[in-house]
């Protein structure tokens, strides 16, 4: 198979995985030593997110067939290139904790729905709480109000059965 061929796969196979993508997010991880790209990779797979390295001219090439824009100086340098379908916040938290454990990865910039985003956006996001912590949180404000009608429409039976409680031990 000619190395035209075996690109045009390349770029095909990306563009399938990255097309329904919410997410793609390109980091510089050069001056990372391989210990510590297999230890980014193990947490980015363990939290259900995608993680590739692609030569930059492929990538470019995917970014253009899925009409993405994208500034030139994102696709220069030893870029990993990850996805997230329905997480960006969690990719965004993983990311940025990571950034801080070792200074020589840095977070480029990416796309949120087919749309450009800097590094300073990514970081943004990366304060919202988590899907997780919203449906908590969105569970609490219902079961709340919830609670207090049981409470205030138990409490007029529980008084009744105390005044039938009390005059049955007084006769």
């Amino acid at each position: 198979m000619s190395a035209i061929k075996q690109k045009k796969l390349i770029v095909n196979e990306i563009e399938s995985e990255f097309k329904d993508a919410e997410a793609i997010i390109v980091s510089n991880y050069s001056g990372l030593k391989v210990n510590d790209i297999n230890d980014l990779r193990s947490r980015i797979y363990s939290d259900g997110f995608y993680a590739k390295v692609v030569k930059n001219r492929l990538t470019k090439r995917v970014f253009q067939n899925l009409n993405c824009e994208v500034p030139s100086g994102l696709l220069t340098g030893q870029n990993l290139i990850l996805k997230s379908d329905d997480n960006i916040v969690g990719l965004s938290k993983l990311l940025i904790s990571y950034s801080k454990e070792y200074e020589n990865f840095e977070i480029k910039g990416g796309l949120l729905d087919g749309n450009y985003i800097d590094s300073s956006q990514i970081s943004e996001l990366a304060k919202l709480p988590s899907k997780e912590e919203l449906i908590a949180k969105t569970i609490g404000l219902i079961k709340g109000p919830l609670s207090g009608l049981v409470a205030t429409l138990s409490n007029p039976i529980n008084s009744f059965i105390n005044v039938l409680n009390n005059i049955k031990k007084n006769k």
